[in-house]
């Protein structure tokens, strides 16, 4: 499901805002962007996000700013330093007959004579802090889902309802449908008589129709759909994770769908699969939207 969270936290030395943006999608994936000084803690960052969120794709943003830092350490090369200066000292007093290389003329000489060495980041102390504020924004992130989360459900049960309408309709009339065969046999053989007065036999027209009657019987179908409709129902009512469990639910109906379709071919059946086919497409569409 689609949703939004932001979190923080901040002390006296660190600020750190953490915000959660997630869209639809069949599949778990999550994007994480990180301050490189912290990328150790990335992975710890996608296992704290999989405990809650476990499908759709997920992009979260990780803002770590730092209030009052530790100076940097400063080394000074005292050996390079003396030898640069005995050097430059030889140097004077050989060819330029002149003293004792001063600190400036030392200095002027060589760059490297004292290192900036930055304290390394402590990323075990700073994990809590990021912890803490992922927990915040997937919190947020949480209740906005939940709450579109009741508006699919709701629209899933009303279409559930619809898909149920249409397989009782399917349910009721099949029964008519071999001695609807029946009547059309008879006019069809009727006709011939009157065009040929050639007669067919009486036990040939029922085995025609028993043999419509079987072929077109999808009692099985029908029972099976009700229960999936019953399974989808109570999925609705749980609380864990149902969206794979749904998934399958559909595939079936579908399957169901489409035999019932291949095996009657009268208008008004032919109809009310269409109009079933098109609310399971629309449950189909509503599922990618639940974990």
């Amino acid at each position: 499901m689609t949703g939004f969270g932001s979190g923080t936290y901040s002390d006296e030395k660190i600020s750190i805002t953490v915000e959660i943006k997630a869209v639809n999608q069949r599949f778990a994936e999550f994007n994480i962007r990180i301050p490189r000084t912290y990328a150790a803690l990335e992975e710890r960052v996608r296992r704290q996000l999989k405990d809650v969120i476990h499908r759709g794709k997920t992009d979260v943003f990780v803002t770590v700013t730092e209030l009052s830092k530790e100076p940097p350490a400063i080394h000074i090369d005292f050996a390079a330093l003396e030898a640069a200066k005995q050097a430059l000292t030889e140097v004077k007093g050989r060819i330029f007959s002149e003293g004792e290389a001063t600190f400036s003329e030392t200095s002027a000489l060589m760059s490297d004579w004292f290192v900036t060495e930055e304290q390394p980041t402590d990323t075990e102390a700073i994990w809590p802090k990021i912890q803490a504020a992922t927990a915040k924004a997937l919190t947020a992130l949480t209740i906005m889902r939940e709450r579109e989360g009741k508006n699919i459900e709701l629209d899933l049960s009303e279409r559930a309802a619809k898909a149920e309408e249409y397989i009782n309709f399917i349910d009721n009339h099949r029964a008519d449908l071999s001695e609807a065969y029946g009547q059309r046999l008879h006019k069809r053989i009727a006709k011939l008589l009157e065009e040929t007065g050639t007669n067919v036999d009486e036990s040939r027209i029922l085995q025609e129709i028993a043999v419509f009657a079987d072929k077109s019987d999808v009692t099985e179908e029908v029972v099976r759909f009700k229960s999936h409709v019953l399974q989808l129902k109570k999925l609705l009512t749980e609380t864990t994770d149902v969206g794979r469990s749904l998934d399958f639910l559909l595939q079936e109906m579908n399957r169901e769908t489409n035999t019932i379709g291949s095996k009657i071919q009268e208008l008004t059946i032919t109809d009310a699969v269409l109009r079933l086919k098109n609310e399971l497409e629309k449950i189909r569409e509503q599922i990618q939207n639940i974990e």
